[in-house]
């Protein structure tokens, strides 16, 4: 699985231009023998055979962004974020300063860090220590001028990635953009250890675009192929092991299982689908945990508003939204059996 989950968060696929994602996946997909098809806006289905209920297993591709939205004299490059954007931003993010990324131009990939007045310099630029962040406190240098990076084709608009390895620590994994290759690559084991005689459902694979924006490729899913009898989105999820946290604030940890997700912030799943993928994992023998998400929503949602009973799982993750994410090996491979007996005998 290691080898799977480096090759698929290692490549790039911010939001809006998942290409080399997607392109890899229909790869993997029908090298695993279903067929599949790229939608207009850039969804890839994968249609894997057997027969009973439509079941709907679906992962998003993209991973959060920057973009340049402004270039300095200097060849510093000005960043906006590829989600919402406003003039400040969380002072919890610093820790992007000093991350290494990839400016996806348009000639190919160009280094650079992100960086901001710091040492000798920060307290003759800034007003003491900062008390909020905002877009302008920090930036990417590349160490290219102005018109290198303009013929090298960056312009506003051009997106930024982390340029993050993923590594093993231990069980853990480490990296970027765990969130959502790590599911793409669990249902991509369902799909390639489960063969279609064995399927209690007729199965599809959706690797959706533009989650993180809004659900933008789960919504055009539905829009395409709503006839769905049940739907899981797989997703990254959180966990509570860490300082400052703990069980009150969320109650999973790495290394106890797999979760199942009751409620986000932008839905209610399905409970009856909920309560067999529960049942499922208790006649397995698969140890799960439960959840309540908060500040967090995932392609289940659009299914939901499209008349598709949908549920979330997901492997527990630390410090999600970072090029550091953190997961377990254990929880992830626990989330593949899981799936894997749901396709065999969960309906």
């Amino acid at each position: 699985m290691f080898d799977l989950i480096k090759e698929l968060t290692e490549l790039p696929g911010p939001i809006g231009e998942e290409g080399v994602v997607l392109d890899r996946v229909e790869a993997l997909w029908a090298a695993a023998g279903a067929t599949v098809e790229r939608t207009r806006i850039g969804n890839v289905i994968a249609r894997a055979g057997g027969s009973g209920p439509r079941v709907l297993l679906v992962a998003h591709a993209d991973e959060l962004c920057y973009l340049v939205r402004a270039i300095d004299e200097g060849g510093f490059l000005w960043l906006a974020n590829g989600q919402s954007w406003t003039r400040t931003t969380d002072i919890r993010n610093w820790f992007t300063v000093g991350q290494r990324v990839l400016v996806l131009a348009r000639t190919g990939p160009i280094r650079g860090v992100i960086a901001s007045a710091t040492g000798h310099l920060a307290n003759q630029n800034l007003a003491g220590d900062p008390d909020h962040l905002t877009w302008d406190d920090f930036w990417v240098d590349t160490g290219l001028g102005r018109d290198e990076l303009l013929g090298r084709g960056v312009t506003p608009g051009t997106r930024i990635v982390w340029d993050s390895p993923t590594e093993q620590f231990g069980r853990h994994v480490v990296g970027k953009a765990l969130d959502d290759r790590v599911p793409i690559a669990v249902i991509t084991e369902v799909l390639r250890r489960v063969p279609p005689a064995e399927r209690s459902c007729e199965l599809t694979l959706a690797c959706t675009v533009q989650e993180e924006i809004g659900l933008i490729g789960a919504f055009a899913l539905a829009a395409h192929d709503g006839a769905f009898d049940a739907a899981i989105a797989v997703e990254i999820g959180m966990a509570g092991d860490i300082p400052t946290l703990g069980e009150p604030a969320m109650p999973t940890r790495l290394g106890a299982g797999p979760i199942l997700v009751h409620k986000d912030a932008l839905v209610h799943y399905d409970h009856a689908l909920t309560a067999r993928l529960e049942r499922v994992a208790a006649d397995a023998g698969i140890g799960i945990q439960h959840a309540i998400f908060g500040s967090f929503g995932s392609d289940g949602g659009a299914l939901m508003k499209a008349d598709v009973p949908s549920a979330l799982v997901a492997f527990p993750a630390r410090y999600t939204h970072s090029p550091f994410e953190t997961g377990h090996l254990g929880d992830i491979e626990a989330l593949v059996e899981w799936l894997c007996a749901v396709v065999r005998r969960g309906w």
